[in-house]
C-alpha cells in the first residue's frame, strides 16, 4: 500500500471513529439539563418563602408602628388625668364660694368669679369639661346615684339633681356626676316597682 492510499485510509477512518464518540453525549446533557431544572425549581421556592417572609416583616413593621403612635397620641391626649382629678375639688370650692356669695357679694365675688373663669378656662384648653346631667336619664356609666326620690312631672330613672358635676377629659370620664333620680310620679301614677322602692325609703328612713 503507497503512502498516499494510507493516508487516504486514515482519513476516512476518522468520521466513523468521531461520530461513534458523541452517540452517549446526548443522555448526559437530558441529565445535567433536568438536574438544572430542579435547581432553578429549588431557588425559585426559596425566593417565594423569603418574599413572603418580607411582606410579612414590613406588615408587622408598619402594624407596631401604627400602634406606637396610638399609644404616643393616647398618652398625649390624657397626660393631665391624674393631675386633673387634684385640680377639680379646687373647681369645686370656688363654685361653692360664688353661690354662698350670691348676687351682692361686691368687688370680692367679683374677683372670685374672674379668678373662677379664668382658672376654668385653662382646664377646657386641655380637653377637661365638667358636665351636668339635670333632667336627662340616669346613665350608671357616667352617674352616681345617691338616692332616689319621686318628683312630680319627672319620669322614673331622670336625674332630678346634681349634688356633684362630673368630668370629662375628651372622651374619658374622670368623675362622674353624683346625682339624685327620680322615682316616678307621686300618687297613683307609680308603677309597682315604683312604690316598692318608695317603700323601702320610707323604713330606711
Amino acid at each position: 500500500m503507497s503512502e498516499e492510499q494510507k493516508n487516504v485510509t486514515e482519513e476516512g477512518a476518522l468520521p466513523t471513529t468521531t461520530g461513534e464518540a458523541a452517540e452517549p453525549r446526548e443522555p448526559l446533557v437530558e441529565q445535567e439539563i433536568s438536574a438544572l431544572n430542579k435547581e432553578i425549581e429549588t431557588l425559585g421556592k426559596e425566593v417565594e418563602e423569603w418574599r413572603s417572609r418580607a411582606y410579612r416583616g414590613a406588615a408587622d413593621l408598619d402594624n407596631f408602628r401604627k400602634r406606637a403612635l396610638k399609644e404616643r397620641d393616647e398618652l398625649r391626649k390624657y397626660a393631665i388625668e391624674g393631675v386633673l382629678k387634684d385640680l377639680i375639688p379646687v373647681a369645686d370650692n370656688l363654685e361653692r364660694a360664688l353661690s354662698h356669695a350670691g348676687a351682692s357679694g361686691g368687688a370680692l365675688a367679683d374677683g372670685v368669679a374672674m379668678i373662677a373663669k379664668q382658672y376654668m378656662g385653662a382646664l377646657e384648653k386641655h380637653g377637661a369639661k365638667p358636665f351636668d346631667p339635670k333632667g336627662e336619664q340616669f346613665d350608671p356609666q357616667f352617674h352616681e346615684a345617691m338616692s332616689q326620690m319621686p318628683r312630680a312631672g319627672a319620669e322614673a330613672g331622670t336625674v332630678i339633681e346634681v349634688y356633684q358635676r362630673g368630668w370629662m377629659l375628651h372622651d374619658r370620664l374622670v368623675r362622674p356626676a353624683m346625682v339624685v333620680i327620680a322615682t316616678g310620679e307621686p300618687g297613683g301614677g307609680d308603677s309597682p316597682d315604683t312604690v316598692e322602692t318608695a317603700a323601702v325609703g320610707g323604713e330606711e328612713h
